[in-house]
């Protein structure tokens, strides 16, 4: 019994595909050959939208995630690179500021000796002397650059020093604040003279031999004034900053700062002036080492006793 009903079940499912293939290809060809059922169509398609759309809708979500981790990760590459990059040309940037800064100190020690004919060579500072009481400071320029003691030394527009004592590669410079220093310096507004001494305190001098009646103020510059010949004339030495005397005084004591700041400059020139360009043509690398050396020898010499020579003896 139960096999009569599967039969016949079986038989009705197979009569019912065959009559839906049967109906679709009915369809198929009315569609093909006309417009009958285009709304029927229509309508069919809007009530299977949704459906589609859903379907869709994973594709979809798969495709957006996959673009946007893509892109983020192209993204990050990018900056990561980016950034490789603006590191790249910061360093080379700090490079160029640092030539540029180079150049524009040196453009400046340049331009002071526009008005002068000799020859110059610029000058690092290595070290500053640790006595309180002594302003002395090395260079990176000794007798193999033919330094020569007693050498002129500028700082930009301004008077600095004169060197001290050489070595073959470095050069002690005496500022013109040591007490041991001295320079002549002239009233750039009212042309009278003075004499600069060095106070050993950092950027300040003291102006000697001015009397009472002269005619000076503070803000006065003045500038040296080429006076032994050490340092070339008309060159900046320091600013009036305060002047005090009594009414019994000749003198009167006046104090100058420095237009050098010493404690700023790491730049300096070493010039060799148009009357020295005799001597630093003879001047060769060790030459000034040798000079003490000589001078020590010709003192030994000059303290032993002389031999007596046999035409003497014979003389006598």
């Amino acid at each position: 019994m139960n096999n009569i009903i599967d039969n016949n079940s079986q038989r009705s499912l197979l009569l019912k595909f065959l009559l839906l293939v049967a109906l679709s290809f009915v369809v198929m060809a009315i569609d093909y050959r006309g417009t009958m059922l285009q709304p029927v169509r229509t309508a069919l398609t809007m009530l299977a939208y949704p459906f589609r759309y859903a379907v869709d809708v994973p594709f979809r979500v798969s495709s957006y995630l996959g673009d946007y981790f893509t892109d983020h990760k192209k993204m990050a590459d990018e900056n990561r690179q980016l950034r490789t990059t603006l590191n790249i040309y910061a360093a080379r940037n700090q490079k160029y500021h640092s030539i540029a800064s180079e150049n524009r100190l040196l453009r400046e020690q340049l331009n002071a000796i526009s008005n002068v004919k000799e020859h110059f060579i610029l000058a690092e500072i290595l070290s500053v002397s640790g006595n309180i009481f002594r302003r002395r400071v090395s260079i990176n320029r000794g007798a193999n650059d033919n330094i020569y003691s007693g050498q002129a030394i500028i700082a930009g527009k301004n008077i600095y020093g004169q060197v001290d004592s050489i070595a073959p590669n470095t050069a002690e410079i005496m500022q013109i604040t040591d007490t041991d220093h001295a320079i002549h310096v002239r009233n750039k507004r009212t042309k009278s003279g003075a004499l600069a001494v060095g106070t050993g305190k950092t950027n300040l001098l003291e102006l000697k031999n001015i009397e009472t009646n002269v005619d000076i103020k503070e803000g006065d510059i003045y500038v040296s004034s080429g006076l032994g010949q050490l340092y070339p004339a008309d060159y900046p030495v320091a600013v009036v900053s305060s002047i005090a005397y009594n009414s019994g005084d000749s003198f009167m004591k006046v104090m100058a700062r420095t237009l050098t700041d010493f404690t700023t400059t790491r730049e300096v020139l070493a010039i060799w002036q148009a009357k020295k360009a005799a001597i630093t043509k003879d001047i060769s690398p060790q030459s000034q080492l040798k000079k003490n050396k000589n001078k020590l020898k010709n003192k030994l010499n000059n303290t032993l006793p002389v031999k007596k020579t046999s035409k003497e003896k014979t003389n006598r």
